[in-house]
């Protein structure tokens, strides 16, 4: 089951990153911050979804230590579409003022490689055993891959909303 579990999650990660590039393909114009001040543009965003994603690949493979056995008694009870509607990135993850719609698509094009292995590369063990805590709760990795999978989602959709403004 748990492998099938990751090839599930995987798959959703897919689908939502391909989803996010092909509406960054369709923005190329879109490069600077909003000149209304509301928010980050579409290469922002992309940018910002390769960064969350780099740093999670790390944590679900070990590279950065984050993860630790989980707590006795720990229940999985993560459920993506429940997250707030609005959430403040940590500085850490804050995309550059300026940046371009090419530069963001290849470096989203990298980072879903290392996430899509490290997802991939899940154990049952490693997956639903060790957890990381979070501003909004403590996760599996199974679930913080989840999370990815619906973070990438959620900012496929910022970059729609995003372009219909401009």
């Amino acid at each position: 089951m748990c492998a099938d579990r990751a090839a599930t999650i995987l798959a959703r990660f897919n689908s939502a990153h391909n989803d996010l590039v092909w509406k960054l393909r369709d923005c190329a114009f879109d490069s600077a911050p909003s000149s209304r001040g509301d928010g980050w543009s579409a290469a922002q965003i992309g940018t910002h979804v390769a960064m969350t994603n780099d740093f999670v690949a790390a944590v679900l493979t070990g590279k950065t230590p984050m993860a630790q056995p989980a707590p006795d008694g720990f229940q999985e009870s993560f459920n993506p579409s429940v997250l707030p509607a609005k959430a403040q990135a940590p500085a850490v993850l804050q995309p550059p003022a300026v940046v371009g719609i090419d530069a963001a698509i290849e470096r989203l094009r990298a980072s879903a490689q290392n996430v899509s292995k490290a997802i991939a590369g899940l154990t049952p063990e490693r997956g639903s055993q060790y957890c990381v805590s979070m501003p909004f709760g403590t996760l599996s990795l199974f679930e913080l891959a989840d999370f990815t999978a619906a973070h990438v989602s959620r900012h496929a959709a910022q970059v729609q909303r995003t372009v219909a403004r401009a």
